[in-house]
């Protein structure tokens, strides 16, 4: 007997504070799965992020001989870890661009998973990490709305007790 397991995806509209929690999980969770949450991370200061376009800087000739041009300028030895350098370079670059796609979704999923009446906040922001620093401000309680809000809930719930 075959069992079949269905996939359920789960979308939270931002429309409110009351959202934000369970909206900025499930971006935090898709932007880990993809490895980019170090990159969008609204809770770190924008100069403290690190810079998907600088991480992987192409190696160079000149890194192993001033002013070589070309593979026969350097020696064996160096010929081949330039070779394995390069190689190295571009599987890091294949991981970059899957990166750079994921950044790319999560735009859109942002996009698609706010209201209607909320999409000026993020209109003319160019990052995504800009949007979700955006957001942030817009949407999520501070830790005095936190704990008043469970205060009420906690004497609304005991008050039905009564």
């Amino acid at each position: 007997m075959a069992t079949g397991s269905a996939v359920t995806r789960v979308t939270v509209i931002l429309n409110t504070p009351d959202d934000w929690f369970n909206w900025i999980f499930l971006c935090r969770d898709f932007a880990k799965d993809h490895k980019i949450w170090q990159y969008v991370n609204p809770d770190t200061p924008k100069e403290s992020l690190p810079d998907l376009e600088a991480a992987n800087p192409k190696p160079q000739l000149t890194d192993y001989k001033a002013r070589a041009s070309k593979l026969s300028d350097l020696s064996t030895e160096d010929r081949d870890s330039y070779r394995w350098e390069v190689e190295q370079w571009r599987l890091d670059e294949i991981t970059l661009q899957k990166q750079e796609r994921a950044l790319v979704q999560l735009n859109t999923e942002i996009t698609r998973s706010i209201a209607t009446r909320h999409l000026y906040l993020i209109q003319d922001l160019p990052t995504v990490y800009d949007r979700l620093v955006a957001l942030k401000k817009q949407f999520c309680p501070s830790t005095a709305d936190r704990s008043r809000d469970l205060i009420v809930r906690g004497c609304a719930k005991y008050a039905g007790a009564w």
